[in-house]
């Protein structure tokens, strides 16, 4: 496994009792499971007070191979998710601490599979590939589905590090139309895009977000845009925060 290591720039200022905040934070990941195998093993080799928090996106537009003995176009959205599981229980297992935020993918799953809505089975290629092999991997494994199931119920819509100065969300805020558990509630959280990122207005805290890919890491002082467009570039951007500063890592 190959990493990239860069400092990026101080943390923001806050009183120094405060400044105890251990993250590492994991941008959309897109059915790439050889890249999450990765991203599995950087975990299990943090400390252990150190936080995990995904940023959503766990799904769609993955890695062709087999579920079952069967050969899909994305069969990579199972095994990651069939991962993140077991991830799951090996930190409950080991005391270490993970939050799963829901990103604008999982609202189309929460859809179809809770809400018996079609519109995005229907109208994308990507959801389609997904879900046909998921649900024939629930037909071989009958303890997957209430597992993913309860996974999708649990989902964060945000976290907020009020005494930290950090905001985690998977796509963005727009404080011009309420709070952010309106904006969860109306679904702007997960999707918005340019006019959260080239707002000019200043934040009271820095926004650490997923969801619009960049070439590099968009690093401005109250904003840090991690994801990299997985499917095609082939790496992840983990971001680690410490009471000292940030530091990039490139997998």
């Amino acid at each position: 496994m190959k990493s990239f290591f860069t400092k990026l720039f101080p943390a923001k200022s806050v009183p120094d009792k405060e400044k105890s905040c251990k993250y590492l934070i994991v941008p959309d990941l897109h059915g790439t499971y050889s890249i999450f195998q990765n991203v599995e093993k950087f975990i299990k080799s943090c400390e252990e007070d150190r936080i995990i928090i995904f940023l959503g996106d766990y799904m769609d537009r993955g890695e062709s191979g087999e579920v079952f003995g069967r050969e899909f176009f994305d069969a990579g959205s199972y095994h990651t998710l069939n991962g993140i599981l077991k991830l799951q229980r090996w930190a409950v297992k080991n005391s270490r601490t993970m939050h799963f935020l829901r990103g604008n993918h999982e609202v189309f799953y929460e859809d179809y599979f809770l809400k018996n809505r079609k519109r995005a089975y229907e109208q994308y290629d990507f959801f389609r590939e997904g879900v046909d092999a998921l649900e024939f991997a629930f037909q071989n494994d009958f303890a997957l589905y209430s597992r993913f199931e309860l996974f999708l119920e649990n989902l964060l819509p945000y976290y907020f590090d009020k005494n930290n100065g950090y905001l985690f969300v998977h796509a963005g805020i727009d404080n011009s139309v309420g709070t952010l558990k309106e904006q969860a509630d109306n679904g702007l959280i997960y999707w918005i895009r340019d006019r959260f990122i080239y707002n000019q207005e200043p934040l009271p805290y820095t926004v650490v977000f997923g969801h619009t890919p960049f070439k590099e890491p968009f690093i401005k002082e109250n904003k840090i845009g991690l994801d990299s467009g997985i499917y095609k570039s082939g790496f992840i951007n983990l971001l680690k925060i410490d009471g000292d500063g940030h530091t990039l890592i490139k997998l």
